[in-house]
């Protein structure tokens, strides 16, 4: 019995003895029906309360065997989702080991799509590359955008090969013969890329050739007869084609006509040209003028010295008036002189000597001028061509490497000009100096051999007196001359 319900029976046997009169069995025997009772409702409520722990505990084992079910449960799916987010992890690995070998393949094509262009392209397709590469490395946090970006550069590669196939046309510009830009359309063909300008007057081919800039070098066709600008203005016709890829045709392009090189040397080139045209007309002048100088033959002169020593003097000036030009009056003053005195026979042939020796050697001077002032003439073309090269280079830059040669090799035209007006000027003036002197000696053994002739006839004549020893000297003295 619980200490409260005890203490209740307790108080209720005090007020019962304290109010009543009743007997110790009545008192008794009315407190064990009333402890009977609790006692029943004590057993009633223990089982009550013994139900409902049962009913708790059977509950809780329920919840228990319910709560490791799902644990289990739990426990499996974590395992499975733990070998999913593994599986989806190796997956990710192997997608961004595919995106990167993607990504890297598209920009190696990317770079390679730009250098394989044609240079007449370059201003078709170079932009949009560029922009579609920019815009891809911008979105490098966006592996998804960047690939897409990196894919339109793949598709307008394709879209460039279905173009080019069939024969691709557009507006663009290009540099003639390399140097000066004009506008005009360009098409291309396979490999091959053909410019025609807007106004029909410049039509060719575009070579591989790099320029430093995004234009084309286009090298005209000889005698093409406008039929480049007629297929492409019409997307058919006849167009020359180059196994060599444009090689062939900028070498036959290159070649120049030897006016178009003399064209180039400028005003000090066209200068070195006139001087060198004076130089050869010149000699080609004292070649005949020193062959056709008439020297007498060794036989007319002893025809002469045998009628001047048998007195025949009209008879030696008769021979003598057949010889002609200046050596022929020689001739005719020494016949008229050879029987005076010796000293004045030897200065009349001198004076004559000395009249046709600048005869003989007149313009050598202008040729061996030309021949030193060519080569002088030539370095001062090349300084002035290399002069305006680099000036062009300080105003365009250094980037057209073939502006830049082609320059150079321009500048180098006037020296060369130069050394081949010198060379053979410098030849023909040794020449012809051999030709004049050979034939001055000939003209001066005409001479001695009238001095000589003197000797003869005073061999046969009377001894002349002298009034005095000087005018025996100066009869004596023998007067050789001495010009070179």
């Amino acid at each position: 019995m619980s200490p409260l319900k005890r203490f209740t029976l307790i108080l209720g046997i005090a007020s019962t003895a304290i109010a009543g009169a009743q007997t110790p069995i009545e008192t008794a025997k009315s407190d064990l029906d009333k402890a009977v009772s609790e006692l029943g409702d004590t057993k009633k409520e223990y089982a009550d309360l013994r139900r409902s722990l049962y009913r708790d505990i059977n509950r809780l084992d329920d919840e228990a065997l319910k709560l490791g079910k799902e644990l289990r449960g739990l426990q499996r799916e974590e395992e499975r989702r733990t070998a999913t987010v593994k599986t989806l992890e190796r997956e990710v690995e192997a997608r961004k080991t595919d995106f990167n070998y993607s990504s890297g393949i598209l920009s190696q094509y990317s770079k390679a799509f730009v250098t394989r262009l044609h240079p007449g392209e370059n201003q078709e397709y170079l932009e949009k590359v560029n922009t579609l590469d920019q815009k891809a490395a911008s979105a490098a946090e966006d592996p998804k955008m960047e690939l897409t970006e990196r894919i339109k550069v793949l598709e307008l590669g394709i879209d460039r090969l279905g173009k080019i196939a069939g024969g691709h046309r557009f507006e663009g510009k290009a540099l003639r013969n390399g140097s000066e830009s004009v506008e005009g359309q360009l098409l291309v063909v396979g490999p091959s890329v053909f410019f025609a300008e807007k106004n029909g007057d410049f039509e060719g081919v575009a070579t591989f050739a790099e320029t430093g800039t995004a234009l084309p070098t286009v090298v005209a066709i000889r005698n093409s007869g406008n039929k480049i600008s007629g297929t492409i203005n019409k997307m058919s016709g006849t167009l020359p084609l180059d196994g060599s890829m444009g090689k062939a045709i900028e070498v036959e392009a290159a070649k120049e006509t030897l006016w178009q090189t003399a064209e180039k040397g400028g005003y000090v080139g066209h200068a070195i040209l006139i001087l060198g045209a004076i130089s050869f007309l010149i000699a080609g002048f004292k070649v005949y003028e020193v062959s056709r100088f008439k020297v007498p033959a060794r036989r007319e002169l002893n025809l002469i010295l045998d009628d001047l020593l048998s007195g025949k003097k009209d008879a030696a000036m008769k021979r003598a008036s057949a010889i002609p030009g200046e050596a022929g009056e020689m001739v005719r003053v020494g016949v008229d002189k050879f029987y005076e005195k010796r000293k004045v026979l030897e200065e009349s042939l001198f004076e004559k000597l000395v009249i046709i020796k600048p005869h003989l050697d007149r313009f050598l001077p202008f040729l061996a001028l030309t021949a030193a002032a060519g080569p002088l003439m030539g370095l001062l073309g090349t300084v002035l061509g290399i002069i305006k090269t680099f000036q062009a280079m300080a105003l365009y830059g250094s980037g057209n490497t073939k502006n830049f040669t082609t320059g150079i090799s321009e500048a180098l035209i006037t020296t060369a000009e130069g050394l081949v007006v010198a060379i053979p000027v410098l030849v023909v003036h040794g020449l012809l100096k051999s030709m004049t002197k050979a034939k001055f000696g000939e003209i001066e053994g005409a001479a001695i051999a009238l001095i000589n002739g003197t000797t003869e006839r005073e061999k046969g004549a009377q001894p002349i007196e002298s009034n005095s020893q000087e005018e025996a000297d100066d009869d004596d003295t023998e007067l050789t001359p001495t010009l070179a």
